[in-house]
C-alpha cells in the first residue's frame, strides 16, 4: 500500500459482509507490516469472533507501534475473545496513537468491555 512516496492513510472496507477469518488474518498482517494506515473502517463487515481475534492477534504481532488513529469495528461480533484480543493489543502498546475507537454493537459483553476500557485507561 505504499509506492513511490505515496501511502494509503485511510482504508475503508465497511459493508463487506462475510469478511472471512482468512481475510482478517491477511488484513492483520498488512497492518502489522504497514505504518501508513491511520484510519481503518470495518463497520458492518460481519466479522465473527474468530475473524476479529485473528485480525487483532496479527496486529499485536507488530514489533513497533501502529500508526492507527481511528479504528471502526462497530456492528461486528467481536465477542468476549475479540474484546480480549483488542485489550491485549492495546496493552502491548501496538496502538499508542489511537484517538477514536468505535465498538458500537460488537457483542463485547460486560467482562470484555471492562477489559478493553481498563487497557485503554492504562495506556501512557
Amino acid at each position: 500500500l505504499a509506492r513511490a512516496g505515496t501511502a494509503v492513510r485511510v482504508l475503508k472496507l465497511f459493508g463487506n459482509p462475510g469478511f472471512s477469518r482468512q481475510a482478517a488474518c491477511a488484513l492483520g498482517r498488512l497492518l502489522a507490516a504497514n505504518n501508513s494506515i491511520q484510519e481503518l473502517d470495518l463497520n458492518s463487515c460481519r466479522l465473527d469472533e474468530g475473524a476479529c481475534v485473528a485480525l487483532l492477534e496479527e496486529l499485536a504481532r507488530r514489533s513497533g507501534p501502529s500508526a492507527l488513529r481511528k479504528l471502526n469495528i462497530r456492528v461486528n461480533a467481536l465477542g468476549r475473545r475479540g474484546g480480549a484480543a483488542l485489550a491485549a493489543a492495546v496493552q502491548k502498546g501496538v496502538l499508542p496513537l489511537l484517538e477514536e475507537l468505535s465498538l458500537f454493537s460488537c457483542e463485547l459483553g460486560d467482562e470484555a468491555g471492562a477489559e478493553v476500557l481498563e487497557a485503554l485507561a492504562r495506556r501512557p
